[in-house]
């Protein structure tokens, strides 16, 4: 079977497809929390952590498509 299944490759990918996939939609969810927190109690923390989040979740959009269009 590691003949035709490189293992290490696979759990490269595997762990880039978590990260990618369930981290940067978490962040999101968590910029929109603090987005929401900001306009409904007057929290200026909440613009703080939606703006650092965005911002996280921009640079793994960013870095996703600088690897597809590089190749």
């Amino acid at each position: 079977m590691d003949k035709y299944i490189d293992a290490s490759a696979l759990g490269q990918v595997l762990l880039a497809s978590i990260i990618g996939g369930v981290g940067l939609v978490a962040l999101f969810a968590l910029g929109l929390r603090g987005l929401s927190a900001a306009q409904e109690g007057g929290r200026s923390s909440g613009y703080v952590v939606a703006g650092g989040s965005f911002a996280v979740v921009l640079a793994g959009i960013g870095l996703g498509l600088y690897a597809i269009l590089a190749a």
